[in-house]
């Protein structure tokens, strides 16, 4: 399988929040107390792990084009979330401020990833109108991020919204 290199993302919301992070603990340092196992034990894992599944997606993406989609990429990575480049740098800003002890960039990978939950959405419904049948077959094997949380949570949200 080849490499693209356009298939590589510029996460323009994580590092947004990454940028904000450090002008606003420039300003007004503020820092997590965590201590050193959990900041090592969890956040070197977890930036370590990002950043292999976003690696593994581009990968598994091959040769196709993600920008612009004339094939449904449904091997590697993308068998086992449907957004594994999104989940990998959220997974790799979110261990970096534990690593960091970075309260400002918590709360501002929190907005960031909020943000790209509802880009998320709007590319599914772009998906399932260019692919059909195929992408709801898809969507119906394999999660949206690596549970079935997020899908669970929009369809209850859903549900309230039309009581």
């Amino acid at each position: 399988m080849r490499w693209r290199w356009s298939n590589v993302p510029i996460p323009e919301l994580h590092l947004a929040a990454l940028g904000a992070a450090a002008m606003l603990h420039w300003l007004v340092p503020l820092r997590l107390p965590l201590p050193g196992w959990l900041r090592f034990g969890v956040g070197g894992p977890m930036v370590a792990g990002g950043m292999g599944l976003a690696g593994w997606a581009i990968a598994s993406a091959g040769d196709a084009d993600v920008e612009r989609a004339s094939e449904l990429v449904t091997r590697g990575a993308f068998a086992v979330s449907r957004n594994p480049m999104y989940l990998g740098w959220s997974a790799g800003v979110v261990g970096t401020a534990v690593l960091c002890r970075s309260a400002w960039l918590a709360a501002t990978a929190a907005v960031a990833i909020r943000m790209l939950h509802r880009e998320v959405r709007a590319e599914e419904v772009r998906l399932a109108e260019r692919f059909g049948v195929e992408y709801s077959a898809y969507r119906a094997r394999v999660p949206r991020y690596l549970v079935r949380a997020a899908d669970r949570l929009d369809s209850w949200q859903g549900s309230r919204q039309g009581s």
